[in-house]
């Protein structure tokens, strides 16, 4: 695989769940210190409450939103080009289950910025919301996101300074983050369609749970080419996914 591939896999979109093609209009007010998530057309109603968190890249404020309660917390981060509302199943799922879930909406467009600098500046802001979600009450902290979200949680969950007890990647990773897997502490999940960009997004995944240290490592492929937030759509293994997840993170 190379750099297109990477590129091409990494920084798609994907998890269309809410079928929003354009940026939908603002939700409800957030507080006057911190701007609000972005408005979804559809999927479960998450009371999500604001968060005030500061981009250690912008300086300033980012839309995030919390809801549910528990010891362990996960933030999820998007695709290229999706936004929050891509995830509304699996955090409804996750506040149902008993766990703190941490949505966002990343304080640069990624389009603009590119991927290489969205490694940096997204995963800065990941550790910052985990801190948050830490002073909250979660006691343990997973990165989690789909496609570039799954890219930028792994170089989260690389770095000791966030303080990662785990990592989940929908359909992510770059050509060359072997490396990076290598070097992980914590527990990983690696979850891809078999068919997904030509099945180059399983083959990578493939890549990343070998390089992974052994027996920290759980590798999910499924059938068809559903990426990131469009997996929890397939009927043919959604809820198996749900469980999975729930189980993995149960296990932290």
């Amino acid at each position: 695989m190379g750099v297109v591939l990477a590129l091409g896999v990494a920084g798609c979109g994907g998890g269309t769940t809410s079928g929003q093609e354009t940026r939908p209009a603002p939700a409800a007010a957030a507080p006057s210190d911190a701007p609000a998530l972005v408005g979804c057309n559809g999927g479960p109603s998450v009371a999500f409450t604001p968060m005030t968190v500061t981009s250690p890249g912008t300086g300033a404020g980012l839309a995030v939103g919390v809801a549910g309660e528990g010891p362990v917390g996960v933030v999820i981060a998007n695709t290229l080009t999706g936004y929050h509302c891509d995830w509304l199943m699996w955090a409804d799922h996750l506040v149902k289950g008993g766990f703190r879930v941490a949505v966002f909406e990343y304080g640069d467009n990624p389009q603009t910025v590119g991927i290489p600098a969205m490694l940096d500046r997204g995963s800065d802001e990941m550790a910052a919301i985990g801190a948050g979600l830490r002073k909250l009450g979660a006691q343990k902290v997973v990165y989690a996101g789909g496609s570039l979200g799954g890219s930028v949680a792994l170089a989260t969950a690389a770095d000791p300074a966030a303080q990662a007890a785990g990592v989940i990647s929908l359909s992510g990773g770059l050509d060359g983050m072997e490396e990076l897997a290598g070097g992980l502490s914590v527990p990983a999940l690696y979850a891809a369609a078999e068919e997904d960009f030509g099945g180059g997004v399983a083959d990578l995944a493939r890549s990343l749970h070998k390089a992974t240290p052994k027996g920290r490592s759980t590798l999910l492929v499924y059938p068809g080419a559903q990426h990131a937030g469009e997996m929890f759509n397939d009927e043919r293994y959604a809820d198996q996914l749900q469980s999975k997840l729930e189980a993995f993170l149960r296990g932290i």
